[in-house]
């Protein structure tokens, strides 16, 4: 099962050696995509002999009713996870194994998807049972009362108790977009999801599951005619209506809000972070990507953050920020598609450290952010940095799944192909346009941040104090690190509120 954005799942998990090594000996260069009508996008790849599917509807859980958190994602588990009115659960498993074959179904804000890859020698049973799987759902009592309860597990212990990361990442959003749409997991809430019913995810299926909302994927070594007819396949669904559900804008934060999730743990974990004015489709967004990779993108260990904080200090394990979503970053190295959104935030993850050196941690994260915004990069810093976006980037697309997933969020944005944008944008950057970027939407004085952590009563009288927090040290340090350590344990946080929320209270209600 995957839990990377929700619990919606993988149906039919299988091993998947076989058809690597195939895709691996057919990689050919990938020709330009080709948008056809009908919702269709295609990437056609004729020497691999692997073939991509992702079927994308505008669904997602901005569109779970008050009080049925989590319908989006219970709905389509009940797509990925249980049976077809012509096939079992088991049997669909038993089926697609031989193939090394999956569908896969993902939730986040703003859509669902189904992706899978098959060899093209299995490509028509493949299509008939993902056909099948969307069309015709069975919803039996047995499958939704297993995937309910499989769902409420993942709040409250794959959340809550199995991972520190995953908890501050969802809480995090839940502070920064509170009372929005944005502001309950994917997965729903405890209270959300008791109160469902096997006719409100029917009722859901019906509303949303649409042609005008679909937009089909196909991408690989595909025969000619086959998106067309995959789409042809799915006109079966009802027509629908287009347009997604409107969208009030992100709450503003007013001074520095905190919120200290008290739980069992050896460890903190720290979040801040605050709206985005901006998604991928905006210009800004280019250089705001250098920027971000100057503090330090997600698991790389060149950046500011892991410089300052790691490298030179031996806080933790990993210091990074992020101007968009990124998808379970415990489990993911590079950014991957399908959580498009039309609203998105900066943050920056501290993880995880000792008690003892949580609010040092947090003043030099804090530091680091501010002295990029007043100071800016050097033309040199900036240059080495730029160079590395655009060549990382090209990482993105290692595979058909996310070649296609990522012009497909392109769609969503109403952008050409996000990746050839990198390459065609990025290069042309000046640092002027960087350091601007970086002056206008980076700041330290408005913001959430989300502290997992034991003895949280402590920890807010110590934020509360704002005293000093010096750094110790068991070995010899650089004259210069001590310096700026002053810096750093002096900085006031000036806490404007200070929360504590028991573990057992987070994603409730």
């Amino acid at each position: 099962m995957s839990i990377r954005r929700s619990p919606a799942g993988a149906l039919y998990t299988a091993a998947w050696l076989a058809v690597m090594l195939a895709g691996i000996a057919g990689i050919t260069p990938l020709r330009a995509a080709e948008p056809a009508a009908g919702g269709v996008v295609t990437l056609p790849s004729p020497r691999t002999p692997i073939v991509a599917v992702r079927l994308v509807f505008d669904a997602g859980s901005i569109d779970d009713p008050a009080g049925k958190e989590g319908l989006a994602a219970l709905t389509a588990r009940m797509i990925t996870k249980a049976g077809t009115e012509k096939h079992s659960f088991s049997q669909l498993v038993e089926t697609l194994y031989p193939m090394a074959a999956s569908v896969d179904g993902e939730v986040d804000r703003e859509v669902t998807v189904f992706s899978g890859k098959v060899h093209r020698d299995h490509l028509a049973p493949y299509t008939d049972l993902l056909v099948e799987a969307v069309l015709e759902p069975a919803f039996t009592p047995g499958d939704f009362e297993r995937n309910k309860e499989e769902t409420l597990a993942f709040l409250t212990t794959t959340l809550r108790s199995g991972s520190d990361e995953l908890l501050g990442l969802e809480e995090i959003q839940d502070r920064i977009f509170a009372g929005h749409s944005y502001g309950h997991p994917p997965a729903g809430t405890v209270a959300g999801l008791k109160s469902i019913t096997i006719e409100d995810v029917k009722a859901f299926y019906k509303a949303h599951y649409t042609r005008a909302r679909l937009l089909v994927g196909v991408a690989g070594g595909y025969p000619a005619d086959y998106p067309a007819a995959l789409a042809k396949d799915l006109d079966a669904l009802p027509a629908g209506t287009p347009g997604r559900a409107a969208l009030p804008p992100a709450p503003a934060v007013e001074g520095r809000r905190f919120t200290l999730v008290d739980k069992r743990t050896a460890s903190v974990g720290l979040h801040f972070g605050y709206p985005l004015p901006i998604t991928r489709s905006d210009p800004d967004f280019y250089p705001l990507m250098v920027v971000d990779s100057y503090l330090g993108e997600h698991r790389t260990s060149h950046g500011k953050l892991m410089s300052e904080l790691r490298e030179k200090r031996g806080l933790n394990y990993g210091d990074y920020s992020y101007i968009e979503h990124r998808a379970n970053p415990p489990r993911t190295s590079t950014p991957v598609p399908g959580v498009p959104r039309r609203e998105q935030y900066f943050s920056v993850w501290i993880r995880p450290v000792e008690p003892q050196n949580a609010r040092f941690a947090l003043r030099a994260a804090l530091y680091q952010v501010a002295e990029l915004r007043e100071h800016g990069m050097t033309q040199a810093q900036f240059e080495l940095t730029r160079d590395f976006v655009v060549n990382y980037a090209k990482l993105w697309g290692q595979t058909l799944q996310n070649r296609l997933g990522f012009l497909m969020d392109s769609r969503f944005y109403g952008t050409p192909s996000f990746l050839d944008e990198i390459q065609a944008r990025v290069p042309k950057l000046t640092l002027d346009e960087v350091n601007r970027a970086a002056k206008k939407y980076l700041q330290t004085e408005d913001y959430q941040a989300v502290l997992v952590t034991d003895h949280a009563a402590d920890l807010k009288a110590a934020l509360e104090k704002d005293d000093p927090s010096p750094k110790t040290y068991n070995a010899k340090v650089d004259p210069d690190v001590l310096d700026t350590d002053k810096k750093f344990e002096d900085l006031k946080i000036r806490p404007t509120s200070i929360e504590i929320v028991p573990v057992a209270e987070v994603f409730e209600k």
